[in-house]
Parts: structure tokens; sequence; C-alpha cells
């Protein structure tokens, strides 16, 4: 395959494990063996960048792939830019605690390898060209390990959710109402998850509603919930959770946070004048849609926004400053704000919203996270001190970069405290 450099999150391809798609238990193996071919695609690589580098990602039972919910297994480079790289990963003694703190078991689908271009000097749009050796791909047994076992999370078909696709109108909100053609109303795709129970002819038992957004250069699909599989991680932490008890039901929705043409389908989500419109589109278009087709609970403590980076502004710079009419539950995850006094006293000066309070808030942030880890403790300390939040609470990831694993972790601690 060709894996092209795109912001740090360069390409890759995942594998299953087994040809009949069963897990392993990760605990049962020490090292993994691996082979392949590279070269760089010529005309296609910035000569100021390092050698090659590679990740190895390990994809528990809940993952939906390359970057639907994975654990960092090692980061390694070769020794030039083409050649062919034999390398032996020793998985850490810790490695299969590491997957049960986000995946609660053990049970391992797959493994991916991806192109690591983060801060090793490329540029968008470089490529490098992969032949990996399944045949030389060996996952080594410890010795006296025992069996794999089939996976179980201990719940019924009954006890899980479920994920269905929404389509809902919309419009191009960077043009003017008054300028608007046919090409600028368009039908936006999103996805939702109905807690286990959820019955659409049931009027009379409604839900708290949770809209999910998600960062720059990406969209809806980034969070890997689907309606294929298991359903993503997130569907996990949602399906246990509730489970157990310590998760309220509620309706999610994960949504495309770009407002204009350029939303997808599959977009990018690099327009930033389409981000910074999405109010409209939320107040106007998204919540009286979600409102008309289930079954939501009415006022503003019974909705939820969060966003991981560039959604995280959004739920802060749309969701607060906008919006904190129709809203009163807020997290951000890795947002890099550094005018922290100033977001506080602009909305604490709007009148329209004096004695609205925020339910819930929580943030949380890599310490090794090179966009928001400076800014991330004095946002802290002054959301701390803001008298208009009820409920806040924090948590610095420790080791943590702007990636997923720190985003799946503030995901997992936001659905413990709201509603």
């Amino acid at each position: 395959w060709v894996a092209t450099s795109s912001g740090g999150a360069g390409g890759g391809v995942a594998f299953y494990l087994n040809l009949d798609k069963q897990e392993i238990n990760i605990a049962n193996y020490d090292s993994i063996d691996v082979e392949f071919d590279y070269s760089v695609v010529e005309g296609k690589w910035n000569e100021t960048a390092m050698n090659t580098g590679f990740a190895m990602r390990i994809l528990p039972w809940d993952s939906t792939g390359l970057f639907g919910g994975y654990e960092e297994l090692e980061y390694f480079a070769s020794d030039a830019l083409s050649g062919t790289l034999t390398h032996k990963i020793v998985i850490p003694s810790d490695f299969a605690n590491r997957i049960i703190a986000t995946s609660d078991y053990d049970s391992v689908l797959g493994f991916a390898l991806k192109f690591d271009d983060y801060q090793r000097g490329n540029s968008d749009g470089d490529q490098l060209k992969v032949k990996l050796k399944l045949k030389n791909v060996t996952f080594h047994a410890k010795d006296g390990a025992a069996e794999d076992i089939a996976f179980d999370d201990g719940l019924k078909d009954s006890q899980r959710g479920t994920v269905v696709e929404m389509n809902y109108p919309s419009r191009d909100y960077t043009v003017a109402e008054s300028d608007l053609t046919d090409a600028d109303r368009y039908v936006k795709h999103a996805w939702v998850y109905l807690p286990a129970g959820y019955d659409a002819s049931d009027i009379n038992t409604k839900y708290p509603l949770f809209i999910l957004l998600h960062g720059g250069g990406q969209n809806e699909n980034s969070w890997g919930l689907t309606n294929k599989g298991r359903g993503g991680k997130i569907k996990g932490y949602m399906d246990r959770g509730m489970a157990n008890g310590s998760v309220e039901n509620f309706v999610l929705v994960a949504a495309t946070g770009v407002a204009n043409k350029s939303w997808g389908p599959n977009g990018r989500g690099s327009d930033l004048n389409g981000f910074d419109a999405f109010e409209g589109e939320l107040r106007n278009d998204l919540l009286p849609y979600i409102r008309a087709h289930f079954n939501i609970k009415e006022g503003r403590d019974y909705v939820a926004l969060a966003g991981l980076s560039r959604g995280g502004g959004q739920t802060l710079d749309i969701g607060i400053q906008q919006c904190l009419d129709l809203i009163s539950n807020y997290a951000t995850f890795s947002v890099p704000k550094s005018d922290e006094s100033e977001f506080i006293a602009t909305l604490d000066a709007k009148s329209k919203f004096d004695g609205l309070k925020i339910h819930n808030f929580y943030i949380n942030c890599g310490t090794e996270d090179p966009l928001c880890k400076d800014y991330y403790p004095a946002f802290v300390e002054d959301l701390k001190q803001w008298d208009r939040i009820e409920n806040f609470k924090n948590y610095t990831f420790i080791g943590g970069t702007h990636d997923f694993p720190v985003w799946y972790k503030g995901f997992y601690d936001f659905i413990q405290m709201i509603f």
C-alpha cells in the first residue's frame, strides 16, 4: 500500500489477527516479529524529513480499524529511506493492563502498521510505499501461556444499544440566507446511538441528548461509531456503563461540525469557515431535527455537547458562547485555549445568558500534547474558579499526545458525569 502524510495522522493498514476474526488474549504474548519492504515515493518526500518512521498499533476487540480505537504498542524508525526492515517488538509487561484500562478486556482483534509522520519533518502529502510480509508477522506466546479464549463481555443482546444512521436537511451557513441557491441546501449524515430498550413508539419515555463533535481533518465517522461489527469503542463504553448503572441512558448523535458544502460525505474537515458557522446549523437544523425524530427530554439540562481538538473549540466558542440557552453540559478534549480569562469575561458580559449555569464541565489534555499542554494548566485553574460551573472535573493524561487515547478517556469520563 501507499501511506500518505497528513498532519501527523499518516496512513496505514489494519489487519485481523485470525482469518476467522477471532480475538487473542494479548496477555498471553510477549513479542511480535514483523518484516516489510518500504520506500519513499519519488517526488513525494520532504528532503529535510527524518528517515521513515512507523507505528505498531494493537486493535482491541472494540476497535473499528486504524483510527477507530487502538493502543499504541511501539514507534520505531528505519535507518534509510528505502529497504527491508525486520523488527522485533517486545510487548511491555503492563500492556495487557493498558488494553483492559481502555477496553475492559485484554481481547485483541487485530493490529495496524502505520506511517509515523508525527513531528518528523514530513509535509502533508509525503508518501511511503510499504509491502508487509504477512508470513513473517509472528505473535510469540509466552512460555506456558494459557490458550486464547473466545471474547465475551457478559452482556446480553437486550443490554446493548443500537446504532442507526440519520440524514437531516441543512444548508451552507457560510452563505447569506438571501444568497442561497439549491446547491447550498443539502442533506447531512450523522450517526445515532440509541440506548438498550429504546422504543420509538413509546413517546412517553424520553431521553437526554449528547451531541459529539470531531476535530479538524475529521468527520462524523472519526469517533468510530458505526452499525457494523461491534459498533466501536464508544458504543462499548455506553453499553457497559448503561448496563451496570454507572451511566444514565441517553441518545448520542455523532455529527459533522462543518456547516457548509465541504462537510462531506466523508469530508476532510478542513474548512475553518464551515467550523465557525456551526451555530446556525446546531440551533436551526440539527437540534430541531433530533427532537422531531427521536424521544428527547425537554430542557437544556438534558443536553450535552463535547468535542475533540477543533470540535472542543466549537464546544467552547459555539456551544457555550452562543448556545448556552440550549445546553448545560460540556466537555472539551485537547483544546488549545490561550485566552481563558477573556473567554470567561466575554460570556459573563452577555446579559441574555444571565442566570444560566453550566451544570457539568469536563476538560482533559495529554502531557505531551504540543498544541495544548502549555495552555491547559491556566485554563483549568480559571475554570475551577468560575462560579458559573456547578460541577467541574479535569484529567491530565500522563504521556498523552494529541490523539485518540486521550479523547476516548475524556469521553469515558464525561459520560459518567452527565444526566
